[in-house]
């Protein structure tokens, strides 16, 4: 697992090739809402790990190694 801004956690499931987002304390507002609000640099960290992540879940599923070049980072 891989953390943004020291506490959400961004990584793959074992078995079924899809990528997981925790937050350990997660709780919904007055609402009912669930919101995670980010920095911009937090939110491009973010946005870079589910790249990652689904490039390298897509290669296992498919039986290949993830390819980066395809990916703009």
């Amino acid at each position: 697992m891989d953390k943004v801004a020291g506490f959400l956690e961004v990584g793959r499931t074992d078995d079924t090739h899809e990528i997981v987002i925790i937050h350990p304390e997660f709780r919904s507002d007055a609402n009912g809402d669930g919101r995670i609000v980010f920095l911009p640099r937090h939110a491009r960290h973010l946005a870079s790990l589910l790249l990652i992540h689904a490039a390298h879940a897509e290669a296992e599923a498919a039986g290949t190694h993830p390819n980066f070049a395809r990916l703009d980072l």
